[in-house]
């Protein structure tokens, strides 16, 4: 029997359909994908020796290799960091539920790595000391990462109380009123809030 053309399997289709059981369900097993993918468990460990984790990681580079920005391009540490950061954001945001997973194990994805090393590059060139820099970078992750959760928010996060007096409920009425999505209109703000403050441990 003539061996196939091409193979029946790859990582990237592996890693999407994994991506997509979780966009669905909120996680996966080795067993569910193989049955999603009419093969066996032991194909997708040919592709994948390291089983869940290793996937999971997988998935991590597909969105890292959506637009995250590697290079500043010429912009300054400002103007890299608010692209590499709503970048991040976006794509993460496109697929809230993969976040919990992938905050639960250490990045080793090498697009993503290449990613956060460029932001740290960026930073430490314009004059961010080391002993600051991995601050920055973990303020910024957790940052990110967290407003891409909230992206998946229901649309009402807090139920209003009926106290008129209630600042948060006057806040939640007010917010109502204002046109535009409450997550990314928070991601903004927060984002120059950020900056600002990196701005204390960046001279110039």
């Amino acid at each position: 029997m003539p061996r196939p053309l091409a193979p029946l399997l790859s990582r990237e289709q592996i890693a999407t359909a994994a991506l997509a059981l979780i966009d669905g369900t909120g996680t996966f097993t080795l067993p569910g994908l193989a049955r999603e993918l009419g093969v066996s468990p032991s194909s997708i460990y040919h592709h994948f020796p390291g089983g869940r984790e290793a996937i999971i990681e997988a998935i991590r580079g597909l969105l890292a290799g959506q637009d995250l920005p590697t290079q500043p391009g010429g912009q300054d540490w400002r103007e890299f960091t608010y692209a590499w950061a709503r970048a991040y954001r976006e794509s993460f945001a496109r697929h809230p539920r993969v976040v919990p997973l992938l905050t639960a194990q250490t990045v080793s994805d090498p697009t993503t790595l290449a990613g956060y090393e460029a932001l740290a590059r960026v930073l430490r060139d314009s004059g961010c000391r080391d002993g600051d820099l991995l601050h920055a970078v973990t303020i910024l992750d957790c940052f990110i990462c967290g407003s891409a959760l909230d992206a998946g928010a229901p649309i009402d996060v807090w139920a209003a109380s009926p106290d008129p007096e209630s600042a948060l409920g006057s806040a939640i009425r007010a917010g109502v009123s204002e046109p535009g999505e409450r997550s990314q209109q928070s991601f903004e703000i927060g984002l120059r809030m950020i900056v600002s403050g990196l701005g204390e441990l960046i001279p110039g």
